[in-house]
């Protein structure tokens, strides 16, 4: 039901929603082509790129034995269900892309003779990843880029706006987005020619998650409710490495701390992981995580812990400034101390379908980072792959635009009725459903190991709500829980029909029947 206020309009040739590496990367190519809207949740740090520890992955030296190493690794971590063309594709890019970020001048880490230090992590053949700050490659590659962004003539920076709308011209393309504020008392109306959504994944819908808050995929669900195709939303990766301590939030302990020698270790000080895994610490995170859960329920009164006093104190304040020094604000002295484990949501493989030029099913509506799904994960990302995405894919959807001859067109023609800021939504009374329920219901019983008969009850659970579903006034937390309910729904329904692998291992048709943990690890 519509007939509010009359929201305020902006019209610009090219719309961005979100403010991460993706979408500034995008920004940056559109600029000469025309005007570019950018609106945001925040500020660059509300998003997951700023905490983006580890690196980015890029095929060093660039020649087709480096290439096709990556691919294979790429491959082998998203357990065979990986496009190997697109793959290909994303990663014979990389070399424009990290020569681009050069050129922007992200200060990429290097040794006394100036040349690119590499390390190597988990399920990667051999050491590719470049990283800047030593642990602070996503803030940097992030400052870097928006620094060449904002300031210029064609660049609007809006925030704070939640996208609650896709607009649609009278032609049937989408034609911008309605946005409120944080408040729910402010609207605003971007009309544009082209609409991409770089708003990144949703795994802060699960209970314990890396992701900042605001990460819970509302776009996701925005776009799917306008027609957009989603896929795969299965495929949840969970960071096995996580800082485990009561009290305090979930905190990311990078990947390349095992990579450059860390050890996971249990309560009596064994490492543990080879019990699941040749590759011990640098297998896939996807079979770590699960080896971590099966230990965790074999032994649930022993801790466990990933160690790195081993390794020289200096090199660890140097290689990890943003990883010690939080650890050291909590108690914990990585030179001397093992820090505490669990595993946590982390990425989304999946999302809203589109090829490698961000094409959506819908019209006009672009996709690129890890809202998108392109189908160059499979079931399980490589270790700082995802940056490469968001960079070499912040290029190609320029391209799509441009052979779409998006530009040429003139803004759609969006009717009076599409533009009313709605009255009302479906909601249900306070205190029936929050979102820390649907959070734990996704944990529980979507999480790190499935098992089919949580599945449907979590299925079932979330149906119930949208069910009982009924016309209550516009708020915030109104519009967010709306749509962590509908893309629950969705991730529940893809749980059950998609391939029982990689991220979407199931253990067992029940918790109490469970197998052996080395035998059902090799299941997966």
């Amino acid at each position: 039901m519509t007939g509010g206020p009359k929201p305020k309009r902006i019209a610009a040739d090219f719309l961005i929603v979100g403010g991460g590496i993706a979408g500034y990367q995008t920004a940056l190519d559109l600029l000469p082509l025309g005007s570019v809207a950018l609106a945001s949740r925040g500020s660059i740090s509300s998003g997951s790129s700023y905490y983006a520890q580890g690196g980015l992955a890029i095929p060093w030296g660039f020649d087709r034995d480096a290439i096709d190493s990556h691919v294979e690794d790429t491959i082998r971590a998203g357990a065979g269900l990986c496009d190997e063309e697109r793959v290909r594709l994303l990663i014979e890019d990389a070399e424009e892309a990290f020569a681009t970020l050069v050129s922007y001048g992200v200060p990429f880490d290097r040794n006394e003779k100036g040349e690119i230090l590499f390390t190597r992590e988990a399920a990667h053949s051999r050491p590719r990843i470049v990283h800047a700050g030593g642990d602070k490659t996503g803030s940097l590659i992030l400052k870097t880029l928006a620094q060449n962004v904002h300031g210029h003539e064609r660049f609007t920076f809006l925030t704070p706006y939640r996208l609650t709308r896709l607009l649609k011209g009278r032609d049937g393309r989408v034609a911008g987005g309605l946005f409120m504020d944080e408040t729910g008392e402010e609207w605003l109306e971007i009309v544009a020619k082209a609409t991409i959504m770089a708003t990144g994944g949703f795994s802060a819908l699960f209970a314990r998650t890396t992701n900042p808050p605001s990460q819970v995929g509302d776009a996701a669900a925005v776009c799917h409710r306008a027609g957009a195709e989603l896929e795969r939303l299965a495929f949840t990766q969970f960071h096995p490495t996580v800082l485990d301590l009561p009290g305090e939030a979930p905190f990311l302990l990078t990947e390349a701390l095992r990579g450059e020698g860390g050890h996971v270790v249990n309560e009596a000080g064994e490492r543990i992981l080879f019990r699941y895994h040749p590759d011990g610490e640098l297998a896939p995170r996807d079979v770590v995580s699960r080896a971590l859960w099966l230990e965790a329920r074999a032994h649930p009164e022993s801790a466990l812990y990933l160690s790195v006093t081993h390794l020289p104190a200096l090199y660890l304040k140097e290689r990890f400034p943003q990883v010690f020094n939080h650890c050291l604000s909590v108690g914990i002295d990585l030179s001397r101390d093992r820090a505490p484990i669990r595993p946590a949501a982390h990425f989304q493989m999946g999302g809203i379908k589109s090829d490698m030029e961000g094409r959506t099913s819908l019209p006009g509506l672009y996709a690129v980072g890890e809202v998108a799904s392109t189908r160059v994960h499979g079931a399980n990302r490589l270790a700082s792959n995802s940056l490469l995405e968001a960079l070499v894919m912040g290029h190609r959807v320029v391209h799509g635009i441009v052979s779409d001859r998006i530009g040429d067109g003139a803004l759609g023609l969006v009717s009076e009725e599409e533009r009313d800021v709605p009255r009302v939504i479906p909601t249900l009374p306070p205190g029936q459903v929050t979102m820390k329920m649907v959070q734990n219901i996704l944990w529980e019983k979507a999480g790190i190991v499935r098992f089919l008969s949580l599945v449907q009850s979590g299925r079932e659970e979330i149906r119930g709500y949208l069910s009982r579903m009924r016309e209550g006034p516009v708020t915030t937390e109104g519009v967010l829980l709306w749509n962590a309910l509908e893309l629950s729904r969705e991730i529940f329904d893809d749980l059950l029909v998609a391939p029982r692998v990689g991220a979407n291992f199931f253990l067992d048709e029940s918790p109490e029947n469970a197998g052996s943990p080395v035998r059902e690890i090799e299941k997966g």
